[in-house]
């Protein structure tokens, strides 16, 4: 007994490998990352010793009671263990699948195969399965990331666990409790970042600029993950906290599942250099863009014409309407790219309007503007209209969403909506108006058009020299039927001549 205790200890006081070997496999990886190995090391050898204890105490347990050759009631040596059992062939069969694959095995794919290995319910989950997946483990170690490492270090705990009461398989219960914790383990990089994440945003909203940081790190360390475990982590940390993604937070999101998805159509869970590179340029886009502010100035895009005050004051309140704090940031620098690329489309006023809305967020600083500063902010604005008349300006408006050019029945019409509402300014601002949008849309007009541009000032000027602002009701109807004339003139008598 002295003999065999005496060896046991021997052997798990003995380094299994000297420091040079050791440099050898810990190869040329980071500092965290031989940490995160040696751990994985550490524990899967506990397991083992676990094992060993186990084994040790069923020795010791046989010695007493059989006694050993040289006592008085010895029966003769202790024979060897009649449990032990040969790889098994179907765990094999698994593993050797994995032989074929090349690159990064992530956690899923050995849970995954492990469960293949082991999940024919023979009783040998513990001993000859094991023997197969923790042998090929060890031979494929640098193929392992670190969550794979884990998933083994659990299969380990759990078959140390059946072995220590004497078992060569893994109960049901168990085995359906070890699956679930190595599906649980998911991907230590995405974990850490999406943790950083919380940790900044403090349970607030996220920007998209925050999510976008918080990929871009989660899949930085090339396990070939980004489109598998990584992404599943991303998944479930957003399905939680959807009540504090921006809508900039979820395009961003979306961007990642459209490049991840073009990976898995190719059967593959890791995305090239090259993919990342493009992911990650798109998701600085994205990120520093703002969604509310970049559908208000896409709206903008869809008028024909110069922009009006009007038009632009209203973009920039449903622009910043969605209250995420960026009033002052990502939406300005929406609404100043805008301008930069449509500055020959912008009225004056429209210029004053952005200027206003420029020294607001100037003086509000990067938090944002608050409620009554933006309420300011807005009322400044109405004093730059480049119409000044509602129903006019409405009528006008209608014609900024046609594309192409005005015929004159599209401005007669126009002209009798906006002037007809017997406010008595057909004379005053909505004439004013109306030859102020003419000008500004010359080009769009039709020689039609412009005849009835020159019809309406005809009757305005006349009605201006009599001292009014309007134009008599019956002068009205008047103007208009020579306006529709204009546009559909009568077809020409055909005149006969005597022979």
């Amino acid at each position: 007994m002295t003999t065999i205790k005496s060896t046991v200890t021997a052997t798990l006081n003995k380094a299994t490998v000297n420091d040079k070997q050791l440099a050898v496999l810990r190869g040329t990886s980071s500092p965290a990352k031989q940490a995160a190995e040696m751990k994985a090391t550490l524990n899967n050898m506990k397991s083992q010793m676990e094992g060993m204890k186990s084994q040790l105490q069923d020795l010791q347990s046989r010695h007493s009671h059989l006694g050993d050759r040289f006592s008085m009631q010895g029966h003769g040596c202790v024979g060897p263990r009649d449990n032990w059992q040969p790889k098994d062939l179907g765990a094999l069969v698994e593993m050797n699948k994995l032989n074929q694959t090349s690159g990064p095995i992530g956690a899923e794919q050995f849970a995954n195969s492990i469960e293949a290995a082991v999940g024919d319910l023979d009783g040998q989950a513990a001993s000859g399965e094991y023997r197969a997946v923790a042998d090929w483990a060890a031979n494929n170690r640098e193929r392992l990331t670190p969550e794979a490492r884990q998933v083994m270090d659990i299969y380990s705990k759990y078959a140390a666990l059946s072995q220590s009461r004497g078992e060569s398989g893994i109960p049901q219960g168990d085995f359906k409790k070890m699956l679930a914790e190595m599906r649980d383990v998911g991907d230590a990089g995405a974990k850490k970042a999406l943790a950083n994440l919380d940790s900044k945003t403090q349970g607030g909203t996220v920007s998209g600029q925050d999510m976008a940081r918080a990929i871009k790190t989660g899949t930085a360390d090339h396990d070939g993950q980004a489109a598998g475990a990584e992404l599943k982590e991303f998944e479930k940390w957003a399905s939680k906290n959807e009540s504090r993604l921006s809508p900039e937070a979820k395009e961003v999101l979306d961007v990642y599942r459209k490049h991840a998805k073009a990976a898995q159509a190719e059967g593959r869970t890791g995305l090239t250099a090259k993919e990342t590179a493009a992911l990650n340029k798109e998701l600085s886009k994205v990120g520093a863009g703002d969604v509310s502010a970049r559908k208000a100035t896409e709206a903008l895009d869809k008028q024909s014409g110069p922009i009006s005050g009007e038009d632009l004051t209203q973009a920039i309140k449903d622009g910043i309407s969605d209250t995420d704090g960026h009033s002052s940031t990502s939406e300005l620098k929406e609404f100043e790219k805008w301008a930069a690329k449509n500055e020959s489309r912008l009225t004056p006023e429209a210029k004053e309007v952005l200027k206003t809305y420029q020294q607001a967020a100037k003086k509000a600083g990067p938090e944002g503007m608050t409620q009554k500063e933006a309420d300011a902010m807005f009322k400044k604005m109405e004093g730059f209209k480049t119409f000044h008349d509602r129903s006019m300006r409405d009528a006008l408006e209608g014609l900024d969403a046609k594309k192409g050019k005005i015929s004159g029945n599209d401005l007669t019409a126009a002209i009798e909506k906006g002037a007809g509402d017997l406010d008595g300014q057909a004379a005053g601002t909505e004439f004013t108006d109306t030859m102020k949008w003419a000008r500004q849309n010359y080009d769009r007009l039709t020689p039609e058009a412009k005849k009835v541009v020159d019809t309406y000032e005809k009757y305005a000027t006349r009605s201006q020299a009599q001292g009014s602002t309007g134009i008599d009701q019956k002068d009205f109807k008047k103007m208009i039927n020579e306006m529709k004339f204009v546009s559909n003139p009568r077809p020409t008598r055909p005149v006969f001549y005597a022979a």
